[in-house]
């Protein structure tokens, strides 16, 4: 009995421990396993975001570079491509150590890939306005620069009286830049189909003229200088070509169509341009106080403002600048002031535009007028262009032709109005000077004989 009751406990015995031991391998078993299906989803995860960074790399590089961003250089895309290989040899390094470096690696990814994302989003948006056109290169050209009286959205089809009118003779090859400022109210031979030989009007009224050619006439026909009286009572296809030809021929200047361009800004975007650069710094030499036109007064609340310009350098935003642009008014020379200070705010609007700051902020620039701006040029190579001249390398200098005051009719309302008569020795001036910096004379001849002509303009 005691045999078989040693025999039952052994086997109960046995039962028991053999029971107890089963029991613990299996839960072993299955934590195992559980441990290694955790292991491989965690290691095939971050493969999955390893693949998807990889991916989002390559199409951020090449999306950067189908911009052909301003700033887009062998270095800068080096660079990122290196930080983008950096960070994808960190992620991989940290995948392959403890469980927290995993979490950390597969976080960093996750980060990298959204970051990735978004720059694909925001490279996938339509730039085509400022990266196609004509590219600017080492051969001489002209631009065309004007800033229309019209606010809200603007664009190459929107007609409207030019108030800044300036010719920018650039010569890249010795970096030199003559700008010739126009009086608004200059009487000129308009430059346009359909428009009467001899017909003369305010240089701002021609830029109501678009492409100088009469819209056609409900039977089909073209408009003629015989089917109107006054212009404004034609339909005017919408361009820059009138007033482009009109300047063209008053100053006599030779460039083709391909190296002749313009830049037209309204009043918001030349206001948004400043501000966007975080604003411009002007000399004022004449000091004076003004109230808006009720057309641009406060931003917020529409209501007029008065600014006041004290003589000396002057921190100025979009608002103050624009302004200071167009105020005529407040000067006993009027327009002859006012083609002066223009020239000021364009010659530190450039400043501005050489800084590092600026270039780096050059898509932000963009998207602040990209409503309010219209012109013929590749953006791109023309930044690229003033790259090249360097901080110091660009050499402005500016010359303004003088009238004298009169009445004259004309054509565009074919009513007499207030004008500004042209002196044919100051036109001639300003040809020579075009003509100089075209032919790539030096910037001490060009400066010397600037200084000759404003001695005799009285200047």
């Amino acid at each position: 009995m005691s045999k078989k009751q040693k025999s039952s406990d052994i086997k109960t015995g046995y039962y028991g421990y053999s029971s107890e031991t089963n029991s613990s391998r299996k839960n072993s078993n299955t934590k195992k396993a559980k441990k290694a299906t955790s292991g491989n989803a965690g290691k095939a995860i971050g493969i999955i975001l390893v693949i998807l960074q990889l991916i989002a790399s390559v199409a951020f590089v090449w999306m950067f570079l189908s911009k052909g961003f301003a700033f887009t250089s062998a270095g800068v895309v080096a660079g990122i491509i290196a930080v983008l290989i950096v960070l994808l040899a960190i992620v991989l390094f940290l995948l392959q150590k403890t469980k927290n470096a995993q979490t950390f690696g597969k976080i960093i990814s996750i980060v990298v890939i959204i970051i990735l994302a978004l720059g694909c989003y925001y490279l996938s948006k339509d730039l085509s306005k400022f990266t196609t056109g004509d590219k600017l290169d080492d051969t001489p050209f002209v631009v065309f620069v004007s800033a229309n009286d019209t606010f809200g959205e603007f664009n190459e089809k929107t007609l409207g009286r030019s108030d800044t009118n300036i010719i920018a003779v650039v010569n890249p090859k010795n970096h030199n830049v003559l700008m010739v400022s126009t009086p608004r109210d200059y009487y000129v031979p308009v430059q346009a189909k359909a428009v009467a030989p001899e017909s003369y009007d305010k240089l701002t009224h021609v830029g109501l003229y678009g492409k100088g050619t009469a819209k056609k006439k409900s039977d089909g026909s073209v408009a003629t200088a015989s089917d109107w009286q006054w212009a404004y009572e034609v339909n005017w296809d919408s361009g820059n070509k009138a007033l482009m030809n009109t300047l063209k021929y008053l100053y006599k200047f030779d460039v083709s169509p391909k190296h002749y361009h313009y830049i037209k800004l309204n009043f918001t975007g030349f206001a948004d341009l400043i501000d966007a650069m975080g604003g411009i710094t002007i000399n004022v030499d004449k000091p004076f106080s003004t109230r808006t036109y009720a057309s641009y007064g406060d931003k917020d609340t529409g209501e007029r403002k008065t600014y006041t310009y004290k003589k000396g350098a002057m921190k100025m935003d979009g608002a103050t600048a624009l302004t200071f642009a167009r105020e005529r008014h407040s000067f006993a020379n009027g327009d002859m002031q006012r083609n002066k200070n223009q020239v000021k705010v364009l010659k530190a609007i450039e400043k501005k535009a050489l800084s590092g700051n600026t270039l780096l902020r050059y898509n932000s620039i963009l998207d602040a007028i990209e409503d309010c701006f219209a012109t013929n040029i590749d953006i791109s190579s023309s930044i690229n262009l003033l790259k090249d001249g360097g901080s110091d390398g660009w050499n402005i200098m500016s010359f303004s032709v003088v009238g004298t005051p009169s009445r004259q009719v004309c054509t565009y309302t074919g009513t007499s109005l207030s004008v500004v008569m042209q002196d044919e020795e100051s036109v001639n001036r300003a040809s020579s000077l075009i003509k100089m910096t075209l032919d790539g004379k030096s910037t001490e001849e060009i400066k010397k004989q600037i200084k000759a002509y404003n001695k005799e303009q009285g200047n």
